[in-house]
């Protein structure tokens, strides 16, 4: 499947705030976690409408959106939110937690128990 298929409207806006949620977690953003954020946002579609949406997304909500997809989404995603972590070379115990917390939140083994 294409990439820019991979997810629906929904799908990308809740994409969008996990996304924005892992980039905040440790409080510190930086260049290259946005380098790869842009990244994505081009490989799978996601318009600057969806992007508004997202961040305007409930993270809670988008939890709930993500918890519906399929397990192969649910890995994708937790496969982009790994590439936002190790965007700036730092893995801070923040981000792991987040990650782990998604992942449990969606029915998904956490990566990094």
């Amino acid at each position: 499947m294409n990439e820019q298929n991979m997810f629906n409207k929904n799908e990308r806006t809740a994409l969008v705030s996990l996304l924005i949620e892992m980039v905040n977690a440790d409080h510190e953003v930086v260049f290259e976690e946005l380098i790869q954020t842009n990244h994505i946002n081009t490989r799978f579609g996601i318009t600057s409408d969806d992007f508004v949406t997202g961040k305007a997304l409930d993270p809670i909500y988008a939890l709930y959106i993500v918890k519906n997809m399929t397990d192969d989404q649910k890995r994708l995603i937790a496969q982009l939110l790994v590439e936002v972590i190790d965007a700036d070379g730092i893995d801070s115990d923040e981000e792991i937690s987040l990650l782990n917390f998604i992942c449990d939140a969606t029915g998904l083994t956490p990566l990094f128990p």
